[in-house]
């Protein structure tokens, strides 16, 4: 019984919801719109989609209602033809329609929606290229024929403002507006009345007049009238700016006011005007040494006024305390940046309308709230125009300073209580790091309009105040967004040496550190060879050895930190970016060194503590050899030497090695054989197999070089651990010592054989013999080929646990640079929540450190592995942390990890490790 109950239940939920979807699904409406070449109105883009001012309307009122909008294109010649398709009902709507038409010839009503949707209005127009004509001049306007349709002239006001400018007894009349256009295009009339509408890309305005507003129509039957009609006003009331920037971004001429004739006259006699600025007002206005140009926010939108008049300015640098006193000077023309709303200045100078807006900022401590009308507000006193809002809108305390930074120094100081000054400003300010304690606060939201100052002359103000009109918003905001971008090239010396404090600090902390470990390592090892030294000479010999070895150690690791340090400080003053790059690869090139230095000292410290373990797997023999023989040709071309290798007797199967510790033999050796031969001349290197039984092999490999050769005495002490042979070679190159005492055990580890055959100036030969098992290749497996497309990782979602911000910070460019999105979190707590939060399939993998706060990373990998996520026991895990013994891999693969990489990480290694797990 219960059962049936809880049936009958879920049958009724699930009714419910699939009526509920349906009726949402059913509750939209489409109405048909009447789609017709109209520019910029109805139009089709380059994908052939509809767009313009008319589908960006209607797609906005369906975010008000459920109408939806489809649109039917139709061919017509008038208003007339089109609302016959309305009266059909092969209709819903046709819009823009300024007359209402109330009824048709046939009868049928119509109904206008209450709200417009565009406001337009008639204007005499005429060709662009009749250079003889102008905006309002009305005696030239007076003389023209101009063409009128007979419907036109009946309009509200037409005949009255025709009249009013002379021209009512000369018009000439057709029966519609396209017998017009044909007549002005033929040159039979001077110019048209129409709406603003009918404005082509070849006509310019003359006058403007007679404000129309255009509705949406509708038959007046139509069901969905109020529902339309509702939507729009809710529009209206929600977005008041909306149809006014919809109409800026459409039909930007429509909106602005032409240059009239004394203006275009002026602008033609002054072709370039002398524009007085700061020098030092970054992001406003400033002067770049390195191009010799004014740059800036200002600067650009006076750059696109300029552009607008088709006029030139030139900037200099105001050198007076008041910047008013420049246009005492009769090289200036115009002033910027001035207060716009400075009204004890409009007497004496003209001010344009704002060119630039933004809002008084205050700089203040982080930790300071709010403040009253009595306090202590700083601002820099040549910068007069902050000056002058502050005091008009508010009733602090200002107190002035001669420059930004000591305004800045008063705040850190409590001299001041805030450095008051605009919002971009401000936030140039607050990117250098000296003033990362402090904070940008807007209290009071002071509007700073800021715009020019020029002398008594209303034809340039309102030839620059049209200039400004035409800077279009959308240009605006692109010039603010490039301007306040702020490159490292941007910050001074000081800021620059200051940004990489903490990385100093963390160098100057691991040289320390490296330092006390490989002093600690003298230390340990001196008391064992002063033990050794009592019981035979032998010990004595090896404790001369291991002291010159730490004081080479010492000159090694000081030499690659040298040329770090040293190419860093060189990189970071220098402006070029080759000799930038350049120093980078001498630091990469420097930290390798380094890094194999640290790797020698691990390796020899797990050999004496008998912790290395072969990690062996089948790998394909031919493939093996390849991969080596193609990374040191490479690098013995930097050596100028030749490798040539014989692999004739060698052939292709599966063995059974570890690949990582055979490859550190062989190229061990022949790294050596490449570094102590003379340039020009060849290194040998030969391998041999041959079956001693099935799926058995004896590996032989003969490596040859013709350089400086060895000593007999040497070479009996060559597998000695820090021993090294002095000679004009070992003096030029870099090495610690312990290469061949690690090949020597690697080999002994494997049960192979080392033999070495060497003579002084005549070269050496390295003998290596080992027996392993094989295994024949599947030659189907054997033809396909690894998968490394790095587009496997476009857009993998990466959940990153790092605690330090800089490992954090390099491993999120690595893995953006590869196209992969990544989360980060900063601690082991804050991975499991994170991944415990999310939905199926929104992290592809985590890379986890090892050691964080709160919990570890093999603490948060088991909680992960063992929670109730649908994905908890797939998602690939990666450990990347500086933890290298094996031991340290063994647990992160007991905790549940897939991977482990050892840092400093290798991109190649990480992103072949990415692909092969991604790609499952």
């Amino acid at each position: 019984m219960y059962s049936i109950i809880v049936l009958m239940m879920f049958l009724g939920i699930s009714l419910f919801y699939s009526d509920t979807a349906s009726a949402d699904e059913s509750s939209i409406v489409k109405l048909k719109v009447g789609f017709y070449q109209l520019d910029n109105f109805f139009d089709y883009d380059s994908s052939g989609n509809e767009c313009g001012y008319g589908v960006d309307y209607l797609n906005e009122i369906s975010k008000f209602s459920s109408i939806h909008f489809e649109y039917s294109y139709i061919r017509v010649r008038s208003w007339e033809d089109l609302s016959k398709f309305l009266e059909s009902g092969k209709l819903d709507i046709i819009m823009p329609v300024s007359e209402p038409l109330k009824t048709s010839s046939t009868g049928s009503h119509f109904s206008y929606t209450t709200e417009d949707i565009m406001t337009t209005y008639h204007s005499i127009m005429t060709k662009k290229k009749r250079g003889d004509l102008f905006y309002e001049d009305y005696d030239s306007i007076g003389k023209m024929k101009i063409a009128i349709t007979k419907e036109a002239f009946e309009y509200t006001g037409m005949k009255s403002y025709l009249k009013s400018i002379k021209v009512y007894d000369d018009l000439i009349y057709f029966d519609n507006y396209n017998e017009c256009k044909e007549a002005l295009d033929e040159d039979k009339v001077d110019g048209l009345i129409s709406n603003v509408m009918d404005l082509t890309s070849d006509m310019k305005i003359l006058s403007k007049f007679s404000v129309t507003h255009n509705y949406i129509v509708m038959k007046e039957i139509n069901p969905y009238y109020k529902d339309l009609n509702k939507a729009l006003t809710e529009l209206k009331l929600a977005e008041p700016t909306f149809q006014t920037d919809l109409t800026k971004k459409y039909f930007p001429e429509r909106v602005y006011t032409p240059l009239g004739k004394y203006e275009i006259n002026y602008l033609k006699h002054n072709k370039t005007l002398n524009v007085a600025t700061y020098a030092d007002y970054r992001p406003i206005s400033y002067y770049d040494k390195k191009s010799h140009k004014y740059k800036g926010i200002a600067i650009d939108l006076m750059d696109e006024v300029a552009e607008n008049l088709g006029i030139k300015f030139n900037y200099f640098s105001i050198d007076t305390e008041n910047p008013y006193d420049m246009l005492e000077n009769t090289k200036t023309d115009i002033v910027m940046p001035v207060y716009v709303d400075n009204v004890m200045f409009y007497k004496k100078y003209f001010m344009t309308k704002s060119l630039l807006n933004s809002n008084i900022n205050y700089i203040t401590r982080s930790n300071h709230s709010e403040f009253g009308s009595s306090a202590r507000i700083a601002v820099v006193k040549k910068y007069k125009y902050v000056y002058d809002c502050i005091m008009k809108k508010t009733e602090y305390n200002i107190i002035e300073y001669n420059s930004v930074d000591d305004a800045c120094d008063a705040v850190n100081d409590g001299a001041v209580d805030a450095f008051a000054t605009g919002t971009y400003v401000a936030k140039a300010i607050l990117q250098s790091p000296r003033y990362k304690q402090l904070d940008i606060k807007e209290f009071d939201e002071v509007a700073l309009p800021c715009g020019l100052a020029i002398h008594n002359d209303s034809i340039l103000e309102s030839a620059l105040n049209k200039g400004i009109k035409l800077v279009t918003e959308e240009e605006r905001r692109s010039i603010i967004n490039k301007d306040t971008v702020y490159n490292w090239s941007d910050l001074s010396l000081y800021d620059k040496f200051y940004s990489y404090s903490d990385i100093i600090a963390f160098i100057l902390l691991m040289v320390i550190f490296t330092w006390v470990a490989v002093s600690m390592y003298i230390n340990n090892k001196k008391k064992m060879i002063a033990q050794i030294q009592q019981k035979s000479d032998e010990a004595i010999k090896a404790s001369r050895a291991k002291t010159d070895f730490l004081s080479r150690m010492s000159h090694e690791i000081r030499t690659p930190m040298n040329a770090i340090l040293g190419m860093a400080e060189i990189g970071q003053s220098s402006t070029d970016i080759n000799k930038k790059d350049e120093c980078i690869d001498q630091i990469v090139e420097s930290g390798n060194f380094l890094l194999q230095i640290i790797n020698d000292i691990l390796d020899m410290n797990k050999i004496e503590q008998n912790k290395i373990e072969l990690n062996e797997e089948y790998v394909d023999s031919m493939k093996f050899v390849g991969s080596i023989e193609q990374m040191l040709k490479a690098n013995a071309k930097n050596y100028d030497v030749e490798l040539r290798t014989d692999f004739s007797r060698y052939r292709s199967f599966l063995i059974k090695i570890d690949p990582v510790r055979t490859k550190q033999i062989y190229v061990n050796i022949i790294n050596n054989a490449l570094k102590f031969s003379d340039k020009g001349s060849f290194v040998e290197w030969n391998m041999g197999a041959e079956d001693i039984g099935e799926n058995h092999v004896h590996i032989h490999c003969e490596i040859k070089d013709y350089g400086c050769g060895m000593s007999k005495e040497f070479q009996k002490k060559m597998f000695v651990p820090f021993e090294q042979e002095y000679n004009e070679f070992t003096n030029k190159v870099q090495g610690t010592g312990l290469g061949l005492t690690i090949v020597k055990n690697l080999v002994d580890m494997m049960g192979g054989t080392i033999e070495c055959q060497s003579e002084p100036m005549k070269g050496t030969t390295f003998i290596i013999d080992f027996e392993r098992d094989i295994q024949n290749i599947d030659e189907e497996k054997d033809n396909l080929e690894e998968k490394t497309d790095e587009s496997i990782l476009e857009g993998k979602n990466v959940l990153l646990a790092e605690d330090n911000d800089i490992n954090a910070a390099v491993a999120m460019e690595i893995l953006k640079a590869h196209g992969m999105n990544v989360e980060w979190a900063k601690d082991g707590q804050e991975v499991v929540d994170k991944y415990l939060r999310s939905v199926k399939g929104e992290y592809d993998i985590i890379l986890m450190d090892v050691r964080m706060p709160k919990l570890d990373g093999m603490q948060a990998t088991k909680i992960i592995r063992n929670s109730s996520h649908e994905e908890a026991k797939d998602i690939p895990i990666v450990a990347m942390t500086a933890d290298a013994f094996d031991e340290d891999i063994k647990r992160t693969m007991q905790a549940g990890m897939n991977e482990h990489l050892t840092k400093p990480i290798d991109i190649k290694v990480l992103i072949s490790t990415l692909i092969s797990l991604l790609d499952k």
